[in-house]
């Protein structure tokens, strides 16, 4: 297992601004962490739920392969509307709320695509790492702020396009 997490982190969009050194630091600290069982690598099948909109959730998720859609639903009514907001696959990052403040509600459903294995880390043991060192955590903040405004940059050409 230490080997797929290694590697799914370094694959991982949240790190592309550390340098080859910070990324080692961060994966090594983060792998040694997933051996104390605060991380998982799971394993899904094509139309498995990962998580689910409004799950009470501490959890981060990186796609190490596989296809995940993300999508919200949306009451218009007398109905439901399922609302496509973008589909995620290696190095792609879910859940990052958790890496706030506390465990948060998710605001979409991840359902798999193809079969697909992800880690699930525990947010709040990965901002910690990020808070030991100020200029990775720095770097990573400043990704996942970059990361979120181009996620709801998408969310709203799509929600204009069907406008």
């Amino acid at each position: 297992m230490a080997g797929d997490v290694i590697e799914g982190l370094k694959s991982c969009e949240l790190f592309a601004l550390l340098s080859q050194a910070e990324l080692e630091e961060v994966t090594s600290a983060l792998a040694t962490i997933c051996t104390e069982g605060v991380c998982e690598v799971c394993e899904y099948e094509t139309g498995d739920f990962i998580f689910e909109q409004g799950e009470h959730s501490a959890r981060f998720y990186i796609i190490v392969e596989g296809q995940v859609l993300l999508k919200r639903s949306v009451n218009i009514g007398d109905r439901i509307a399922d609302w496509p907001l973008a589909l995620l696959g290696k190095g792609r990052v879910m859940g990052w709320s958790s890496l706030l403040h506390g465990p948060r509600y998710l605001t979409a459903s991840a359902i798999c695509q193809k079969p697909s294995r992800v880690i699930a880390a525990d947010g709040a043991v990965l901002r910690s790492v990020l808070e030991e060192n100020p200029v990775i955590g720095l770097k990573v903040m400043s990704r996942l702020a970059w990361m979120l405004g181009e996620r709801l940059r998408q969310t709203y050409n799509k929600l204009e396009s069907h406008l």
